[in-house]
């Protein structure tokens, strides 16, 4: 019977010593449905927190293999151990609840020392996060008599968007039905004599819509005044074009020189009209809305709106699906340390349809979402204004599926270091530092008497002694050591200054050069003894 059960449990062992080995391969972590990955890549960097987001139920395996030395691993939660691993090749958790949210700690041991530890903040979410989606602007209300039609603005997004209306002026926000998406109303009287905008905002940032609105006082365009418009299919279109004086009539819409019925064209309420105008007026001023439900390329053209008083404005409405995508970013960027916490790198973006992800990447690997304009229906400029270190930062842009990726090399600057050192055997004096380059630096020596070297005056530089230094023809110098000697003969029994200039400053340092006495001239031996002696004697008490 023991024998019997012996076999079993060999047969066992070498199933199991089977099943793990694969044929001596190891499998790569791949995510899926189940399941994400942590992979030694994401941890090994332990100046770096990982953030990671993951999907209601799902697992985290935690990958450990090609790590050397057969370490033993953590999976710890505040004081607690959640897991162990010693020798596997990877920890896998249980599936995560919204609870499991929160810091947790990995670390590896070997040989009872710590091969490293990193903190791992994890987001355990229903869903994942998504921007707010472009706010689809409508007429609505449009059958109530002597009223001001509503405007009503529609978003999605996770977590649910708010929606907020120019000039700080609350709507009826409506957030029931769908758990993504948010709609509010607000009575158009409320902008009868100016432009509006409605943003939707989350967590992930903000996307807003406008009116496109034309003041007819005059046929001179405003600043504020869109004379293009380029749009999405399926998006919305409202313009409107207004005039004050009671006894004229409403402004009137045309497309390509054919006149726009506002009677055979009038908005309707729960009708999905392809388009529509609708006529109001308010304190005098005479107002037309011009109303796309949702743009298709036919609706490309050029709308004007002519007033009583023969004033009219134009407005060229584009549609189109094509993606674009560009930015333009510095290749580099030079800055002091004083000015590195303060200071933001800016670039340029042009897209269509949305900028659907912007984000920075640090010389450390960190990612950071970008710094967008808020109350603006197209974003022209992208940020990062967190400190700056010396490397290089890439920036990550992605709209209609397109990506583009731009990279810009920061170096901060800070005063350099001097290094002096004197060589007794070739009686050099020898300088080492670092700098930005191109720099020029030089060597100065005072001869002057009485310690009078306090005006630039007294300073003469050492011949053939300066230099300057500059980049390699493929390579943008930071950080470039540099090193500088000259004879002790030049300076000796002086003051001596080395200077260095590069685009960011000047420094200057100044020493004294000391050189030991070889003997002591005139002086006998028995003098030299009990100097000597007293040194030696208040060497000890100093000690004491």
């Amino acid at each position: 019977m023991p024998r019997h059960q012996n076999m079993i449990a060999a047969v066992l062992l070498l199933c199991a010593v089977g099943a793990l080995s694969d044929d001596g391969k190891t499998q790569p972590c791949v995510a899926n449905h189940e399941a994400e990955c942590l992979t030694p890549a994401d941890y090994l960097n332990p100046s770096v927190t990982i953030n990671k987001e993951l999907a209601l139920g799902k697992k985290l395996i935690i990958s450990l293999e090609g790590l050397s030395g057969s370490p033993v691993c953590h999976w710890i939660r505040g004081e607690d151990r959640v897991m162990t691993a010693n020798g596997s090749q990877s920890m896998v958790t249980s599936p995560f609840s919204e609870t499991d949210s929160g810091g947790y700690t990995l670390t590896c041991d070997s040989k009872n020392a710590t091969m490293f530890s990193t903190t791992v903040i994890l987001r355990v979410m229903k869903r994942p996060t998504k921007r707010p989606t472009k706010p689809q602007l409508m007429l609505d209300g449009v059958d109530v008599s002597d009223t001001s039609p509503l405007f009503k603005c529609v978003s999605e997004g996770f977590p649910k968007p708010t929606i907020q209306w120019s000039g700080n002026k609350d709507g009826e926000q409506n957030f029931k039905g769908s758990d993504r998406k948010t709609e509010s109303k607000i009575s158009s009287a409320q902008y009868y004599n100016t432009g509006m905008m409605c943003c939707a905002t989350n967590t992930e940032g903000q996307e807003c819509s406008q009116l496109y609105d034309y003041d007819l006082q005059s046929s001179v365009m405003n600043k504020d005044e869109a004379s293009t418009v380029t749009l999405s299919k399926g998006q919305s279109l409202l313009l409107r074009c207004r005039v004050k004086g009671y006894s004229l009539t409403s402004p009137v819409w045309e497309k390509g020189g054919r006149l726009l019925d506002a009677r055979t064209l009038a908005c309707k309420p729960e009708e999905e009209e392809e388009m529509c105008i609708k006529n109001d007026s308010h304190y005098g001023v005479q107002m037309a809305y011009l109303f796309i439900r949702s743009v298709r390329e036919e609706h490309s053209g050029t709308y004007t709106c002519t007033s009583t008083n023969k004033n009219s404005k134009s407005v060229d409405v584009h549609v189109s699906d094509e993606v674009s995508l560009s930015a333009q970013l510095d290749e580099t960027k030079i800055i002091s340390a004083q000015e590195a916490s303060s200071t933001c790198l800016q670039a340029t973006v042009s897209y269509h349809p949305v900028l659907q992800h912007c984000s920075w990447e640090t010389p450390d690997k960190k990612r950071t979402k970008c710094v967008r304009d808020t109350w603006v229906t197209q974003h022209r400029t992208v940020k990062l204004c967190d400190p700056l270190i010396s490397g290089d930062y890439k920036l990550h842009l992605e709209a209609g599926g397109q990506k583009e990726t731009k990279t810009i090399s920061v170096c901060v600057v800070d005063e350099p270091k001097f290094n002096f050192l004197f060589n007794k055997d070739d009686g050099t004096i020898n300088l080492e530092t670092a700098s930005l380059v191109p720099a020029n630096y030089t060597w100065m020596v005072c001869l002057e008497l009485n310690d009078s070297c306090e005006t630039d005056s007294s300073w003469d530089e050492v011949p053939n002694a300066s230099k300057t230094v500059s980049e390699t023809d493929s390579n943008f110098s930071c950080n470039k050591p540099i090193k500088s000697s000259v004879s002790e003969d030049v300076v000796k029994g002086d003051q001596f200054r080395f200077c260095l200039t590069n685009s960011v400053g000047s420094w200057c340092k100044t020493h004294f050069m000391i050189i030991p006495p070889q003997s002591s001239i005139g002086k006998p031996p028995e003098y030299n003894s009990f100097l000597l002696k007293v040194c030696s004697l208040l060497l000890l008490l100093a000690w004491l």
